[in-house]
């Protein structure tokens, strides 16, 4: 393997890890409000809630919905007028962001939503007895949910690997975008270290978000 290919891979690499790392960022913070806001506003029998409540909770989770279902080649080129707005370009890494945030944000969103309702209803009811403002409710939830959380958080990020190589359609680089390029030209060895990188990140989110799962996991 020449120095050319090492450095391509190398460059190929840390633009999957940023790509990886910013969406994370952005679909952890996303997702968590987005989660917690289906859940406060869900419908509940036990008590009355204003109509527009439920109409937010409605419109939320549509949209939520939606976007999940959307395919992430697609999503990505309905979103090119509103990634050139936003970045400046189509092509690029940056330019991958955007798509990235949107297509994966929600999916953890409907995770959090998800870890939150299995929680019984008893610890919420008594958190509110005792007076508890939401912002106190919402931290004691985040706490107790935070195993299901963690776990979610992991199959999120595992998919976001496999967004990130289907991004390299407009230009954002990475690793999965290289494997491509080099399968094109017959240029194997670059096309299975690059495969081979891809599998070692996944099994690297994996593990360690396992291993942190079960560390927080005090039931």
């Amino acid at each position: 393997m020449t120095t050319y290919e090492i450095e391509q891979i190398q460059k190929a690499f840390v633009d999957t890890l940023y790509l990886l790392f910013i969406t994370g960022i952005f679909l952890t913070v996303i997702g968590l409000i987005l989660g917690f806001l289906l859940y406060f506003t869900r419908p509940d029998e036990r008590k009355q809630k204003p109509k527009i409540i439920h109409i937010i909770h409605f419109v939320l989770g549509g949209v939520i919905d939606i976007s999940r279902s959307i395919p992430f080649i697609i999503l990505m080129i309905m979103l090119i007028p509103v990634t050139v707005i936003i970045m400046g370009t189509m092509l690029g890494r940056d330019a991958a962001l955007p798509a990235l945030i949107i297509s994966a944000s929600p999916f953890y969103a409907r995770v959090v939503y998800n870890a939150l309702k299995d929680i019984p209803y008893g610890t919420h009811e008594a958190l509110e007895s005792m007076g508890a403002n939401k912002r106190v409710i919402a931290a004691m939830l985040l706490k107790e949910a935070l195993p299901s959380l963690i776990s979610g958080l992991t199959v999120a990020m595992v998919s976001l690997v496999g967004f990130i190589a289907a991004a390299g359609a407009v230009g954002a680089g990475g690793l999965g975008d290289l494997a491509r390029r080099r399968a094109l030209v017959m240029d194997y060895d670059v096309m299975y270290v690059s495969v081979g990188l891809l599998l070692v990140i996944v099994l690297v989110i994996q593990f360690l978000g396992d291993f942190i799962s079960k560390k927080v996991d005090h039931r």
